[in-house]
């Protein structure tokens, strides 16, 4: 019993720290589907390439569409630090207003640790340089830093051995470095995620997550809203000469 106090504590201070008193009035809005395909192709030990593409949008109706694909590349010093980089293209359609095509690039720093054995933590700090490009408004620019911590179970293989399964808790929060920020409908403030996690073979696993998360509409001043997301990855690793 004792080995499962880190993880009751490390969700109830995510949900705390999701969940602020907002003064005012909060709307609630349509649930969104979200789906990535995830590639990484081994070059050597440290090194690797590949990215992932994916589609969102909501399920209740079709009040906008976004498409986005990410070129990644990362370096793993060892098992508890990697860095990577990437640039990204997200085309945001729309039905009633004006149309966003966003152009950014970031920079992760990835910690791991510690390892609990039944519960190891990882740790994200992402910075993006996000270009705006609008159908009918000016052009946009802001760096927007990111930080994240989650919580991963050991796995689990009551379903079987060869393909277990894990859990995660994570929580993500956004910031806009400086005094401009995007035009952008939802200025994300923070993500909370439970994820159940499959590995059905050595090179390939899915995780499906329930996502709460809290925005700003139009600016950091602006409406607070929250949005549940419902969202699938699949992550597929390639052979590599090293393997």
């Amino acid at each position: 019993m004792r080995n499962k106090e880190p993880i009751y504590l490390f969700i109830s201070l995510m949900i705390s720290l999701l969940m602020p008193s907002v003064k005012g009035r909060t709307q609630e809005v349509d649930n969104q589907f979200w789906i990535n395909y995830a590639l990484t192709v081994p070059v050597t030990k440290n090194f690797s390439y590949g990215g992932d593409a994916g589609l969102r949008g909501f399920i209740s109706n079709q009040a906008w569409n976004q498409i986005l694909i990410r070129p990644t590349a990362t370096y793993r010093f060892n098992s508890t630090f990697a860095v990577a980089g990437a640039v990204a293209l997200f085309s945001t359609i729309y039905k009633e207003n004006s149309n966003i095509y966003e152009f950014r690039i970031h920079q992760d720093f990835d910690v791991n640790w510690p390892d609990l054995t039944v519960l190891s933590l990882f740790h994200r700090v992402r910075i993006e340089e996000r270009f705006f490009f609008y159908d009918e408004l000016p052009n946009n620019f802001n760096v927007r830093a990111r930080y994240l911590i989650g919580a991963e179970s050991m796995d689990f293989t009551f379903l079987g051995s060869k393909r277990p399964i894990y859990f995660q808790a994570i929580w993500e929060a956004f910031t806009t470095l400086g005094k401009e920020s995007a035009a952008e409908i939802f200025i994300n403030q923070a993500r909370l995620h439970f994820v159940f996690g499959h590995r059905l073979f050595p090179r390939f696993r899915y995780d499906l997550h329930y996502i709460r998360q809290s925005s700003r509409q139009f600016s950091d001043q602006g409406l607070s809203v929250s949005q549940n997301i419902y969202r699938v990855r699949l992550f597929h690793r390639l052979p590599g000469k090293t393997d």
